[in-house]
């Protein structure tokens, strides 16, 4: 999942750097390559909402997607970099039939994964719910009378959005006030503007540079770094009384899990079960030497809509507990939950 939202900003800032760079130095090279990145930008975000419920969009749904991708991307090749009007008109039908279809797929396999997953399915449906009147009236050809164009505003509700996603607030309420707290900076500074009797044309400018510079320091201060926001589950837990239960209590993400018991497990094979069992934590990463205990690990995670199994203490039968961490940080997740699993070994 953190590679799918790097990609998705990398390629939103680009877009907004092509827009800036067409604004001061207008170009046909410049226009394709903004439309070729335009075209790319549903299938990331398809690819990102795959992520985020851990299932696959139906097949005709990512064709669509690859070969809309693969088309726009050479038609500024084929014509000589020229966007003719029905080009413009099939990318935005291609965009909105692919962002539609990803806000089902995410809508129908929301019920698969955990609440705090399922909220941050929620938020990026709700940027998308935002974001694309925005996006809609950056197509001047259908409305040729607005003041305004609103895509580079769609893209900051969308890192926004990322910012929650890759931090532990994956609410969509919090995106809302995110984006009412931008929309009243842009506004309050619009109110001004009009009332010191400025310009038509520079009123918009400076409304927009005050809603990015809120949008700026709303991910400043998000991503400062202190010490509260990188401690992870371990200065939990070394806070903890040293039994089972205070463990488990000790952070949200433990006391949230479910605990899957033998009797949930009985219709695993039992040599499954033992090498399952054998594993202090449990993935779906792949295992090369065992495929059939990799697909068993994945089908048990897509069960319990978990990223991770941690095990607890021996009992008369393996018992895990089945984490959704929604973390993008999977590597550091795993090893932190590793060394809980060596903790509860020795705690009584």
């Amino acid at each position: 999942m953190a590679g799918h939202l790097a990609r998705l900003l990398t390629m939103i800032a680009l877009l907004l750097a092509l827009r800036l760079a067409g604004l001061a130095l207008p170009s046909a090279v410049l226009v394709a390559a903004k439309m070729a990145v335009a075209a790319w930008l549903p299938f990331v975000t398809l690819r990102l909402a795959e992520e985020m419920v851990r299932r696959h969009a139906p097949r005709l749904v990512k064709l669509v997607a690859l070969s809309g991708v693969g088309a726009f991307s050479l038609l500024a090749i084929i014509f000589h970099l020229v966007w003719a009007g029905p080009a413009l008109i099939a990318l935005a039908l291609f965009q909105a039939t692919v962002v539609v279809a990803t806000l089902l797929h995410l809508w129908t396999q929301r019920a698969s994964v955990s609440l705090a997953e399922r909220r941050a399915v929620d938020m990026l449906a709700l940027a998308f719910a935002l974001a694309l009147p925005l996006l809609a009236t950056d197509f001047a050809w259908a409305f040729p009378e607005l003041p305004f164009r609103g895509g580079p505003f769609a893209a900051i509700v969308f890192v926004l959005a990322c910012s929650r996603l890759a931090g532990e607030a994956s609410r969509p309420l919090l995106l809302l006030g995110d984006v009412l707290l931008v929309a009243a900076a842009g506004g309050l500074v619009a109110l001004a503007a009009h009332v010191a009797g400025t310009s038509t044309a520079l009123a918009p400018a400076l409304a927009a540079t005050a809603g990015a510079a809120a949008a700026l320091v709303l991910l400043t201060e998000r991503f400062a770094d202190s010490p509260a926001r990188g401690e992870g589950l371990l200065a939990s837990i070394a806070r903890a009384a040293p039994d089972e239960a205070a463990i488990l209590a000790a952070h949200p993400l433990l006391a949230n899990a479910v605990t899957v018991t033998a009797e949930a497990l009985s219709d695993l094979p039992e040599d499954l079960l033992i090498a399952l069992a054998a594993r202090p934590v449990v993935t779906a990463t792949r295992d090369p030497a065992n495929e059939t205990l990799t697909g068993a690990a994945r089908e048990l995670l897509a069960r319990y809509g978990a990223s991770h199994l941690l095990r607890l203490p021996p009992a008369p039968s393996p018992r895990f507990l089945a984490i959704s961490g929604g973390a993008l940080d999977e590597a550091r997740l795993t090893r932190e939950l590793t060394i809980v699993a060596r903790l509860l070994e020795r705690v009584p």
